[in-house]
């Protein structure tokens, strides 16, 4: 269990420091709107969505087998 939470720390702090190069890159973000900057945020806190259900998911299951 204790590697796991070193895995999940790595990989929180790899998203963290990729995250400003992912959003900037975004096609759909770049001068869309005026509301560019809500953009980026929407884009910043769903990207990692699937990551944490998939991880939640993953502990539910080991926890109950």
């Amino acid at each position: 269990m204790k590697n796991l939470k070193n895995i999940s720390f790595r990989i929180l702090v790899i998203y963290l420091i990729l995250t400003p190069a992912v959003l900037w890159a975004c096609p759909l973000c770049v001068n869309a709107t005026p509301y560019r900057e809500g953009l980026l945020w929407a884009v910043g806190l769903l990207i990692p969505v699937p990551f944490v259900l998939a991880y939640l998911m993953y502990g539910w299951i080991r926890r109950a087998s």
